[in-house]
């Protein structure tokens, strides 16, 4: 083999990924399609040998155990996070340990694999050692981007995936930087994959930097851009030796334009390369001052029938400031409705990163009552719903938008107001549904319209909670078992309280918020026979008043089954709570990482390979979502208080 014998693929690239292997996870079963075009061989011919590339500081030690498959497939890339290529189809190429080497992980196979350059290349690979490597947390292999959807992976700490059966894995549009040893390089350079902007984008900036993959072998390419496809009446096959270029002219705002890129070589130019399609950014927003706010249709319930789309991109700063809010308005957008009840549910939906690479979404929202001249904030939201309250029917309020973060982050979205369903007739602890005979089961799709009427239930100390909606049985010596569900997508988060007595003086038998937002929860409770039980199922919060979401309450005398129980006995106990100095965790050899999060959902701290004590004396005083993600994959998500 001469030292031109090989292939290339994605060389310069510094991103790390699961690809290959994931050294992150204990174990991981990764598939990626190579395709004809991109490893353009010269012709059919034995590969012998794969290079993957990474860090040469870069620990392998727990991510050592390698086996590899090669096979041939017409697929380009993966369908679904269940579209595996069987391992029957595939060919076994090495399996042994693998070292760093400078950078570099070679495997040389036993065996060369014939390609027949003619289909696309499936390139497998899983990682069977106990344990993961810390390298600067995170990943350590170089991958590149490419096509979507043309990489696979599985990786879990606990589960290691058979190749024969592997679970449901994730999508992504990155490659490993992979060398193909035994394969000669076709002298004409294949056709490089445009990067940015992403085939049929929208909000794409007026300068766009576009941005191509390099092609092994090219000494330059040749860039075309027209507003028609296979045109070139913006720019007509201009050379450049980067793998990038910026129009020297600005693009016209909402027009699609059609971008071919070429790769030029010593032999030739890639032929037959396709163009992507963009479209660029809209005008700035006629919505961009509060005075020019754009009129909300008010639905009549929470499905939000009918929305309106928006954007920030090229809005600007109203020059109000955001206190008692915060983030950065310099791009908000101004809506306005008129109120029909005294509480409204404002949600923004579908909300897209715009007109950068940086992937931003974090929205924030503030609204107002009064006028342009003179706006009193009422509500600050930096979660993507809230409910408005203490609102005036017939008065108009305002609703301005903007991104949380600084200059460069613009979103777009679809913002609705929806109006709240009538009490439900089990709003009252008087009005508890009767579960007379078990199992029962009902479906409480009306739940967002409950009240706080008796206000905070607190019987249950320091666990205290919304009241909820209300159901009520009777006791007659056995065990019964309530379980919480919620629909697909949900946002509520629930605590389920169990009382005894009666509603004018509730005693807590026990009550449970293990869950997150549309977890399950599940309580068991001895009765006494004869006696009278009463089970709220409301949102978790004793501090604030919260909507309820719609859920599925089940009551019965049957034992869970072994999966629920499996479940309940995973959940890790997050104490004392509240806390002052130290929050301890029950099993700390579960977790791999914990996040903490502010009520608002911002991010204030995350910890690595955590201790069973966390300090967190420096966390201000307020109530804190604590995440804890497990080494099997799982996750817990706790709410505690710091006195």
């Amino acid at each position: 083999m001469t030292l031109k014998s090989q292939i290339t693929l994605g060389l310069g690239s510094t991103d790390v990924g699961e690809a290959p292997i994931s050294t992150y996870y204990g174990y991981s079963y990764v598939q990626q399609i190579f395709t004809k075009q991109e490893i353009n061989a010269n012709a059919a011919g034995n590969i012998t040998g794969l290079k993957f590339y990474l860090d040469p500081a870069m620990s392998l030690a727990a991510s050592s155990d390698w086996v590899v498959y090669l096979g041939h497939t017409t697929k380009t890339s993966f369908t679904s996070d269940a579209d595996w290529i069987p391992v029957g189809q595939l060919t076994q190429v090495y399996a042994g340990t693998v070292s760093n080497v400078n950078g570099v992980v070679e495997v040389t196979f036993a065996t060369p694999f014939p390609y027949n350059n003619s289909d696309n290349l499936v390139l497998a690979a899983e990682e069977n050692s106990q344990g993961y490597d810390n390298n600067d947390f995170d990943e350590a292999f170089y991958v590149y981007p490419s096509a979507p959807n043309s990489a696979i992976y599985y990786k879990n700490d606990g589960n290691n995936p058979d190749p024969n059966t592997p679970p449901d894995g994730n999508l992504v549009d990155f490659k490993s930087v992979t060398t193909f040893n035994g394969l000669v390089e076709n002298p004409i350079p294949a056709c490089p994959l445009i990067t940015y902007p992403a085939n049929n984008a929208t909000f794409v900036p007026l300068a766009p930097s576009i941005t191509w993959n390099n092609s092994s072998g090219a000494t330059g390419y040749k860039i075309s851009i027209g507003t028609t496809p296979g045109g070139t009446n913006v720019v007509n096959q201009q050379s450049t030796t980067t793998n990038n270029f910026v129009p020297s002219v600005a693009l016209n705002p909402n027009t699609n334009y059609y971008v071919k890129v070429v790769a030029v070589g010593s032999a030739g130019e890639s032929s037959g390369c396709g163009e992507i399609m963009f479209t660029t950014m809209p005008p700035a927003p006629t919505n961009d001052e509060c005075i020019t706010a754009t009129t909300l249709t008010v639905n009549t319930d929470l499905n939000c029938g009918t929305v309106t789309s928006g954007y920030t991109i090229g809005a600007t700063d109203s020059g109000l400031v955001p206190d008692p809010c915060y983030g950065d308005p310099d791009d908000d957008v101004w809506y306005k409705f008129t109120a029909t009840a005294t509480r409204h549910l404002i949600s923004l939906s579908n909300i897209v990163s715009v007109g950068s690479t940086v992937g931003d979404t974090d929205t924030y929202f503030q609204v107002f009552s009064g006028g342009c001249g003179s706006l009193l904030s009422i509500l600050c939201s930096d979660a993507e719903s809230s409910v408005v309250t203490g609102l005036t029917p017939g008065e108009t309020y305002y609703v301005r938008v903007y991104s949380y973060s600084d200059q460069g982050s613009n979103q777009s979205f679809d913002i609705c107001v929806g109006t709240f369903p009538p009490p439900p007739a089990n709003d009252d602890c008087s009005g508890a549904l009767i579960a007379s005979s078990f199992p029962y089961t009902y479906v409480q799709a009306d739940a967002a319209g409950s009240t706080n009427n008796a206000g905070m239930l607190t019987a249950c100390s320091n666990n205290g909670m919304n009241d909820g909606t209300w159901f009520t049985f009777t006791g007659d010596g056995d065990p019964v078992y309530i379980t919480v569900t919620m629909p697909s997508g949900s946002l509520f988060d629930p605590q389920i309280g169990v009382f005894s007595g009666n509603c004018s003086a509730l005693s807590c038998e026990d009550t449970v918020d293990m869950g997150g937002q549309g977890g399950t929860e599940m309580l068991s409770i001895p009765t006494l026979s004869g006696n009278t039980y009463y089970v709220n199922v409301g949102h978790y919060s004793e501090w604030s008043d919260e909507m309820e979401g719609p859920f599925t309450i089940n009551i019965t005398k049957t034992a869970l089954a072994t999966s629920e129980v499996s479940a309940n006995k995973n959940n890790l106990k997050v104490y004392p709570n509240p806390f002052t100095e130290v929050l301890n965790i029950s099993d700390a050899s579960k977790v791999k990482s914990v996040a903490i999060t502010d009520i608002s959902g911002r991010l204030v701290k995350t910890i690595e390979n955590p201790s069973s004590a966390l300090s967190l004396g420096e966390l201000k005083q307020g109530m804190y979502i604590v995440i804890l993600n497990m080494k099997d994959g799982s996750k817990q998500t706790v709410k505690t208080i710091k006195k």
